[in-house]
């Protein structure tokens, strides 16, 4: 076992108590009597040490205690009972030293048995403990586990407000569909109370027609059995049979006629109901009468941060625009920039007069190319269709600008009106 650096080893019961000696040039070989003593670092100092201890920026903030209020003795901790962190690769050694070279925590048979750190600078664990406490890693560590606490905290919120929201989606959706499937109904009902009044209609159109057929045949019926009975009651006199028989002859005549009317009738229409196409596919669609759209992804707290950071700088972006647009006007220039643009979308267009540009020569349709405008009110015009280039007067009403940047898709104000022209 490591002896405690700057104490003697404990002497029999009954003998003189242990001398102390300071602590850090004990560590040197050097034994020096203390003159105070540090009860945050458990360590008597000699003068030297005690003026080092309280100007270094870790240790200045102790408050050590002179040889008037110091402790005559000090019993420290054996190293034993102040380890109890086990070794991975060792399981029966405590973790004492420390690798600055490799940032690793070694045992006893670490630091012996590794060659990668027989050439390091090894610690132990004790020392390292009291610059690890005030150092900037664990501040860091501890900065962080707060943060991640806090990010955590802020998850767990978000979830809750989402699962809120998932409750309100469940309810809009079912009222949705609820809504939809009223309607749906409503408009059945309508095509069934409709279709049954057309089948209704076409039943008494079909019986009426058949009653007027019917009609006509128990009339002719009944005229031909007229004809039947005055024959037979004639019959007995000669004389009268054949007056009645020549008149029956005309009226048969007659009621044949009618007969082969009636029969050249056109018959009753037949209907068949005839299912809609539209709604058979709908009955055989799976995702009938709707479905389920996925609709803004459900995002992260972060990306939802990043998103609003993202339409915010959107939003400064159009303020900016608007600020420039707003801008007095400057005044015109002759000088043609292609790279200005304006926005259209609000602007109002007048259609105007065409510019005639075919000529006798021309043997087809003009397609122009391109177009590029010359001093003195001139445009140059390149026809691609009759392979020619052709030179016009500009009209007063076309702009300049406009027709300068054609080639170029960019669409600027008429520098003499301040609007669009086409």
């Amino acid at each position: 076992m490591d002896a405690v650096p700057g104490r003697k080893a404990p002497m029999a019961s009954g003998s003189a108590p242990d001398l102390m000696y300071c602590q850090p040039c004990a560590e040197d070989g050097n034994k020096i009597l203390p003159d105070a003593f540090c009860p945050v670092c458990k360590e008597f100092l000699c003068s030297t040490c005690a003026r080092v201890h309280r100007n270094q920026k870790i240790t200045k903030s102790h408050a050590l205690q002179d040889k008037t209020s110091m402790p005559s003795s000090f019993c420290a901790e054996s190293e034993d009972e102040k380890f109890s962190v086990t070794c991975q690769h060792h399981s029966k050694e405590f973790i004492k030293y420390y690798c600055p070279r490799h940032d690793a925590l070694l045992c006893g048979d670490c630091v012996i048995e590794n060659e990668n750190h027989r050439s390091c600078m090894v610690e132990k664990i004790l020392q390292v403990a009291k610059r690890y406490q005030e150092g900037e890693e664990y501040i860091s560590l501890k900065t962080g586990l707060g943060q991640m606490v806090r990010d955590i905290e802020n998850y767990i919120l978000y979830i809750q407000v989402r699962m809120k929201s998932v409750d309100e989606e469940n309810l809009t959706n079912i009222n949705e569909f609820r809504k939809f499937r009223n309607e749906i109904n409503q408009y059945l009902d309508k095509r069934e109370n409709e279709l049954l009044a057309e089948i209704d209609q076409t039943k008494r159109t079909s019986k009426t027609f058949l009653n007027e057929l019917k009609t006509k045949y128990t009339n002719i019926k009944s005229a031909t059995e007229k004809l039947q009975s005055d024959l037979h009651a004639h019959e007995a006199n000669s004389n009268q049979l054949l007056i009645v028989g020549k008149r029956a002859i005309k009226e048969l005549e007659d009621l044949q006629t009618a007969l082969e009317k009636v029969s050249m009738s056109k018959d009753v229409s037949r209907y068949t109901f005839d299912r809609d196409p539209a709604t058979e596919r709908l009955l055989a669609s799976e995702t009938a009468i709707g479905r389920l759209k996925e609709g803004e992804s459900t995002t992260t707290l972060g990306q939802q941060q990043q998103k609003q950071e993202k339409k915010q700088q959107e939003q400064r972006k159009q303020q900016e625009s608007k600020q420039q647009q707003h801008k007095p006007t400057q005044a015109p220039s002759h000088k043609v920039n292609f790279q200005s643009s304006v926005d259209l979308s609000q602007s109002q267009f007048s259609r105007q007069p065409d510019i005639p540009m075919k000529t006798s020569g021309d043997t087809r349709n003009c397609f122009l190319s391109s177009v590029a405008c010359l001093s003195g009110n001139r445009i140059l015009l390149a026809d691609y269709n009759n392979q020619s280039v052709k030179l016009i007067l500009r009209p007063t009403w076309c702009c300049p600008r406009l027709l300068c940047q054609v080639d170029h898709g960019t669409c600027v104000n008429c520098p003499v009106t301040g609007q669009p022209s086409l």
